[in-house]
C-alpha cells in the first residue's frame, strides 16, 4: 500500500485518468524524486519508450527535475510510484507541460514559481519548452487538466493554508 495516499492536497484525478504519455511522465517524475537521476534513469527510459516518448526527452526532463535540487527550491508533493492518486503538485507539473505545448509558457512559469527561485525558474521553463517540443515532434500532446487555479483574493487575504481556490 502506498504511504502517501492521504498526504497533501489531492487532485481530482487518479493515474487511471491519465493518458499513456502522462502516466509515463508522472511515473518517471515519481521515480526521479525517490532515486535521483542515476537511480531512476534506466526505469524512466523504459517507461517513456513504452509510451512512445523519444529518448531525447530524458535530458530536458532531467534538467527540469534537477532544478528542484537547487538551494532555495521548495519540493513539490510527489507521491510514491505505486500511488493511484495524483497530488495537486503532480497535476500542476503535468499541466505546466501541457501549457507549454499549448503555447502558454507564462502559465508554466506561474505554476513553477511556487517552488523555484528565479534562476532555477528560468532554467526549468527553458527545459520545459525543449521537452514540450520533443513531445510535439513525437506527436504526443498532453491535455490541459485545470480544475482549479490559485488566485489571490481581492482583499489580499488568503484562505486555506495561504491559497484560495477558484474553479475555472
Amino acid at each position: 500500500m502506498c504511504g502517501t495516499v492521504e498526504e497533501g492536497r489531492p487532485s481530482p484525478w487518479t493515474v487511471a485518468d491519465l493518458t499513456t504519455a502522462e502516466r509515463a511522465l508522472l511515473t518517471g517524475v515519481r521515480q526521479w524524486f525517490r532515486a535521483g537521476t542515476a537511480g531512476a534513469m534506466a526505469s524512466m527510459r523504459i517507461g517513456l519508450n513504452v509510451a512512445g516518448v523519444p529518448n531525447t526527452a530524458l535530458l530536458p526532463l532531467f534538467a527540469v527535475l534537477g532544478t528542484f535540487a537547487v538551494a532555495g527550491a521548495r519540493k513539490p508533493e510527489i507521491r510514491c510510484p505505486a500511488c493511484s492518486r495524483i497530488s495537486a503538485d503532480e497535476a500542476a507539473l503535468l499541466d505546466s507541460l501541457a501549457a507549454v505545448q499549448g503555447g502558454d509558457g507564462e502559465i508554466a512559469a506561474q505554476l513553477f514559481d511556487r517552488w523555484l527561485p528565479p534562476v532555477a525558474l528560468c532554467m526549468a521553463t527553458d527545459a520545459m519548452g525543449e521537452l514540450g517540443s520533443i513531445l510535439e515532434g513525437a506527436r504526443i500532446f498532453l491535455p490541459r487538466r485545470r480544475s482549479a487555479r490559485l488566485v489571490m483574493l481581492s482583499t489580499g487575504a488568503l484562505m486555506q493554508g495561504g491559497t484560495a481556490m477558484a474553479a475555472e
